[in-house]
């Protein structure tokens, strides 16, 4: 099953005349959320690195604090919204988490290099500054699954005829 606000931009790979660009994606608030706090995440932890004082340090915490808690409030949305869709569409973990064969290639590219990119700063900054970013990562895997839920193009569930029952899903 699909839905009309989930179909105008669903696949670029289909129709290559009509190819997704940032400023036309499917969720594009919640790219740029994600990239208002990797960009959060890698100025707190350029501070702590480069600046390492009590306040930075106060301030990495936080930020990743708030990312954590965004991150994992994101996650259970996201996770919530899949299970009411799985009634009607077939909701694979590889779609929903990775946005695999869900998504238009730029927003899977956005998206998981946003994450990459979260990973990659924190592990760097650990050898200089606190794991406070560690909690940070939950960010970028807590919103891939509100994109999927909400924007992933999944396969209708197929529904079998059984005496008692109506057609399609219930």
């Amino acid at each position: 099953m699909t839905r009309p606000d989930r179909d105008a931009d669903q696949s670029e790979d289909a129709d290559p005349t009509h190819p997704t660009t940032l400023a036309t994606m499917a969720g594009r608030p919640i790219v740029l959320i994600d990239v208002m706090g990797t960009v959060a995440l890698v100025v707190a932890v350029l501070a702590a690195v480069l600046a390492p004082s009590r306040g930075t340090e106060l301030a990495y915490l936080a930020v990743s604090l708030v990312l954590f808690i965004g991150g994992s409030a994101a996650f259970v949305v996201g996770f919530l919204m899949a299970v009411g869709q799985s009634r009607t569409e077939v909701v694979d973990m590889a779609g929903l988490f990775y946005l695999t064969g869900t998504a238009p290639r730029v927003v899977r590219r956005v998206m998981l290099g946003l994450w990459f990119i979260q990973i990659g700063v924190v592990a760097v900054s650990l050898a200089a500054a606190p794991a406070f970013g560690v909690m940070a990562l939950l960010w970028g895997i807590g919103l891939l699954p509100v994109w999927g839920a909400r924007h992933g193009q999944f396969r209708a569930l197929a529904v079998p005829d059984r005496p008692g029952r109506s057609h399609g899903p219930q």
